[in-house]
């Protein structure tokens, strides 16, 4: 979540971290697959994305959502230049 000021990591609704989003310091994309079922052949592809803002944030995300993590880049880049 970001609202210009602050990015906060939310998991089931209650809140895992929060920190000024002018302190983002950078962004780690790692494209993976795996296996939706243990012995299943068929496999999911998903980005992995450490956001660096003061702390690390993991998320875990369908491949498909990259527009999404695209813009949550952005607004990041935004948010520190905007503190600048």
């Amino acid at each position: 979540m970001v609202d210009g000021n602050w990015v906060e990591k939310l998991r089931t609704g209650s809140s895992r971290g929060r920190n000024p989003a002018n302190q983002y310091a950078g962004t780690q994309i790692n494209e993976i697959s795996r296996r939706k079922k243990l012995f299943a052949g068929e496999k999911e592809q998903l980005l992995q994305v450490i956001v660096n803002v003061g702390t690390y944030y993991s998320l875990t995300v369908p491949a498909e959502r990259r527009a999404e993590v695209d813009a949550l880049i952005a607004e990041l880049e935004n948010a520190r230049d905007r503190a600048s």
